[in-house]
């Protein structure tokens, strides 16, 4: 079926009604005007996502208020119409009949004249949202409360609300063959690396999918392949980490209908970072070597234990073993530290996915079958329940992140490692670990910068919190692999 649209009211009419499948939603009301009431309007819109008294009082009263004999019979209506009459803000014109159904799928309602073939487009968009309130994936004791909604315009105009600059860019793209979902590029002209932004913006030209219901398809294609465990973008729903990511040079990706950006790169030190580190002094020097040393401690203590189990009995003395590994509990050490892992990730998932009420419920069933009782029954050691609860707990300290995943994938492996091979095993998976992650790159920068390569300038907010002032007014700069 041709693109443009046709001068004969009723076939275009019809046409629409044809590519809605006769939805029920779909309103089209006539209006007739002129002397002897001989010209035909139609207004076509989604019920539901229109603004229904804006549209009464800037479109249609003005309408029925103002067109008269002499321009109705003008060649010059619509222009006059879109130019003059109407008092709504984005008006345009079109005599594309693709264009037409986009514009009434994003909640704007079409004029169409019998006699004419171009159509006038008036946004009067009402999309229902909630409330914007407090982050809930990053909370923070200091710094701003304000999270993320779902609504791509809404969280932008937060943006500007803090970026108060006009190099602050935003460039919007189209995606779905079946559904369209606006994808939005955010950057800060003059601050932005331009090789990131160039590779960001290829990398998302590259999506060919169907619909985009979820951020995460956008950024699997850009962190690229091939895939690693350890995540080469990071999402968040704070504002002011955006804000912060988008004055060092980064680039913000935002899908509309998910109330977290997607932030390129992302380097493995600044996963240790917190938003509420920058409102206060305490811990400048030593939270982020907490978290790093929380990273270790969920990656390498199962294993370190089950490996002192199987490799370290001849050089233990046995009074120590005994206190520290299994003695007369029924399981192995082995499977001891196996089946707590799992119970426990049944328990957190299970936190995730029941109703808030029953949650405390599920508190005192895990206190019971991780507590006193299963160490009385003598299934399981109580130094293994204590191994355990505290590498899946240094575990969940990095989780906010992204960085979950990877701890648990290399928790498993070395626990393999560690038990079959023992230390020297470790050893090697530790060289073998540190190799890839050398040769891992986000968006083009080398992973573990700026330790690996070395960059002197750029360890002021690694480990450490440099001095604010320092930090605001340096530059960012990002090594590439070209």
């Amino acid at each position: 079926m041709e693109d443009t649209l046709l001068r004969e009211l009723q076939i275009n009419i019809d046409r629409i009604k044809m590519s809605f499948n006769n939805t029920a939603d779909l309103v089209i009301r006539e209006f007739r005007f002129g002397p002897k009431k001989e010209m035909t309007l139609k207004v076509v819109y989604l019920d539901g996502i229109i603004d229904t008294t804006l549209l009464q009082e800037s479109v249609i009263l003005p309408l029925i208020e103002t067109l008269n004999i002499n321009k109705t019979q003008s060649q010059e209506l619509i222009n006059h119409v879109s130019n003059t009459i109407l008092t709504t803000t984005n008006v345009k014109t079109t005599k594309s009949y693709q264009e037409l159904l986009g514009a009434i799928i994003q909640g704007n309602a079409v004029l169409l004249f019998d006699g004419f073939h171009e159509v006038i487009i008036v946004e009067v968009t009402k999309w229902a949202e909630r409330a914007v309130e407090e982050s809930l994936g990053e909370r923070s004791p200091k710094g701003a409360v304000l999270g993320f909604s779902e609504k791509a315009k809404t969280n932008i105009n937060i943006l500007r609300g803090i970026i108060k600059t006009e190099q602050f860019c935003v460039q919007r793209m189209t995606f779905g063959t079946m559904a369209k979902t606006d994808v939005f590029l955010l950057f800060i002209n003059g601050i932005v690396d331009k090789g990131i932004l160039k590779e960001v913006r290829n990398r998302i030209e590259k999506l060919d999918v169907k619909y985009v219901l979820e951020a995460k398809i956008v950024a699997d294609i850009i962190e690229g392949k091939p895939k690693s465990f350890f995540p080469s973008t990071v999402s968040s729903d704070r504002p002011d980490s955006a804000t912060s990511a988008l004055f060092e040079g980064r680039v913000i990706v935002m899908v509309d209908g998910t109330p977290q950006v997607i932030i390129a790169p992302s380097l493995f030190a600044e996963l240790f970072q917190a938003p509420d580190e920058y409102h206060v002094s305490y811990g400048r020097f030593s939270i982020r070597l907490l978290r790093f040393f929380s990273f270790l401690i969920a990656v390498f203590l199962s294993s370190i234990y089950a490996s002192l189990d199987k490799h370290g009995k001849d050089r233990i003395p046995k009074k120590l073993y005994e206190a520290f590994f299994t003695k007369d509990e029924i399981l192995p050490t082995v499977w001891e530290v196996i089946i707590l892992n799992v119970i426990l990730a049944l328990f957190i998932d299970a936190s995730f996915r029941v109703p808030k009420s029953a949650i405390f419920l599920i508190s005192i069933i895990g206190a019971i079958l991780l507590g006193e009782t299963a160490v009385a029954a003598k299934l399981i050691h109580p130094v293994g329940l204590i191994v355990v609860g505290i590498s899946s707990i240094s575990a969940l300290v990095l989780a906010n992140k992204g960085l979950l995943g990877a701890v648990r994938t290399l928790e498993v492996s070395f626990f393999v490692i560690g038990y079959f091979l023992g230390t020297n095993g470790m050893f090697i998976g530790v060289t073998l670990l540190i190799m890839y992650m050398i040769s891992l790159k986000s968006i083009g920068v080398p992973y573990l910068s700026p330790f690996i390569p070395f960059r002197y300038k750029e360890l002021k907010d690694t480990l450490f919190r440099g001095d604010l002032k320092k930090l605001t007014n340096s530059k960012h700069s990002f090594p590439d692999d070209n």
